[in-house]
């Protein structure tokens, strides 16, 4: 089948940032997201990467301190 005959009958979202990593202020986002209540693959979707950068984060064996720091700008 040719995907772009398919492709023309709905929009499709574009797809702005493609990381393969990302930063500490990234990182803090994505706790902020998660307490927000946006699931796993919604904040990958959000910042460009996989949903692997995600989970390496909300299990803290990436960006150490990030989740700490996300609280503090939570909590003011």
């Amino acid at each position: 089948m040719n995907s772009t005959i398919f492709t023309k009958s709905f929009s499709l979202n574009e797809i702005s940032a493609r990381r393969k990593s990302l930063t500490f202020d990234e990182a803090v986002a994505v706790w902020l997201m998660k307490w927000a209540g946006d699931d796993n693959h919604i904040i990958a979707a959000k910042l460009g990467i996989n949903q692997g950068r995600i989970a390496e984060v909300l299990t803290e064996k990436k960006h150490e301190g990030s989740k700490a720091h996300a609280f503090n700008m939570k909590s003011g």
